[in-house]
């Protein structure tokens, strides 16, 4: 089930995708590399990641594995930067 913070950024589709949602606020590259770890890449199926925000490494892994993302901020930062913001590593 989709956060309901999610269903309005999200089209209505009767496609079967593979997909991957975040519940972390800003999502890094290291989040990004877990999860797909963890589902088959080999899938032809169209591939979505939802999540509040993603990091620009975030999002350029995720364009490399042809997933499309689906985010309720476009702010873009690094992940080092948010680092720096946030005071460690998440």
């Amino acid at each position: 089930m989709v956060s309901p913070i999610y269903k309005g950024i999200i089209p209505n589709s009767n496609e079967i995708v593979t997909g991957l949602i975040f519940p972390e606020e800003t999502i890094l590259l290291s989040d990004v590399r877990k999860a797909l770890k963890r589902i088959n890449q080999d899938s032809e199926m169209k591939r979505v990641a939802v999540g509040y925000s993603f990091t620009i490494e975030a999002q350029q892994l995720l364009k490399e594995y042809n997933y499309n993302t689906f985010s309720i901020s476009n702010f873009e930062w690094s992940d080092e930067r948010y680092k720096e913001i946030k005071g460690g590593s998440s």
